[in-house]
């Protein structure tokens, strides 16, 4: 199973990649990655459910590769998995939103000779990314 980590996906978010939240719809309304898509089949593929899931899946665009993201990256593993016996490319997020979390980047504000200032960004919180 191919993975991405969060900081990887950060840097190559563009168009081509469609970023696909797999968890409750209330977990995603509540927190979820800027630009990504909500199809709810978390407890769907827990159950077992794989003919409803693959209804809810089906109508994805094949020609983009899908990161799948859960809570920590298990769920999303199944989904992924799933998806590819379905004839997409997928990808999974490492550690799922649990990863995304920890994702800090530091941005120089001041270089001067004798003061650096960084600010710390976490794109998992921010607003302006």
């Amino acid at each position: 199973m191919n993975q991405i980590t969060a900081k990887e996906l950060d840097e190559g978010k563009d168009k081509s990649i469609l970023i696909l939240d797999v968890r409750q719809g209330d977990k995603f309304n509540d927190w979820h990655i800027k630009g990504s898509e909500n199809i709810d089949v978390y407890d769907d593929i827990w159950a077992g459910n794989l003919d409803i899931t693959k209804q809810k899946l089906n109508h994805l665009p094949k020609d983009r590769k899908i990161v799948t993201v859960c809570n920590a990256g298990i769920t999303s593993q199944n989904v992924s998995k799933l998806l590819e016996s379905m004839g997409y490319k997928t990808m999974v997020l490492e550690n799922g939103m649990t990863g995304w979390n920890r994702l800090h980047k530091a941005v120089n504000v001041i270089d001067d000779n004798d003061l650096l200032i960084k600010q710390i960004i976490m794109p998992s919180i921010s607003t302006s990314l």
